[in-house]
């Protein structure tokens, strides 16, 4: 699943997390993205100690064969021009959206 900030994006992954026959993964390119990008990002230092910043690890991890459904949030800015995208036509991709409006409201009140 494809999101971008603001798009309910983690309610639909704890819902999927919740079924005995899915495993999930939360924004697999977020620590490669701290790292690469070099944005000052709270948590980044634990987030950076605790998960793979490595991209083939990363693509690795997010292609390994799995007995239940593997459900994937993924956040469009994190891929970036240099990124490989050869991965994307394993899986089945879709993209969350949300209206616009929905977004900068929900935007405005967290920020």
């Amino acid at each position: 699943m494809w999101s971008g900030p603001r798009n309910i994006s983690t309610a639909l992954l704890r819902s999927f997390s919740n079924r005995d026959d899915t495993s999930v993964y939360d924004e697999p390119f977020y620590a490669y993205y701290l790292k690469e990008t070099g944005l000052k990002h709270p948590m980044k230092e634990e987030i950076l100690n605790k998960y793979s910043f490595n991209e083939n690890e990363v693509i690795e991890t997010i292609l390994k064969d799995t007995d239940k459904i593997y459900y994937q949030k993924h956040m469009t800015h994190h891929i970036l021009d240099k990124t490989n995208l050869e991965w994307l036509n394993k899986g089945i991709n879709c993209f969350l959206l949300r209206h616009p409006e929905k977004v900068i409201n929900s935007y405005i009140k967290k920020n």
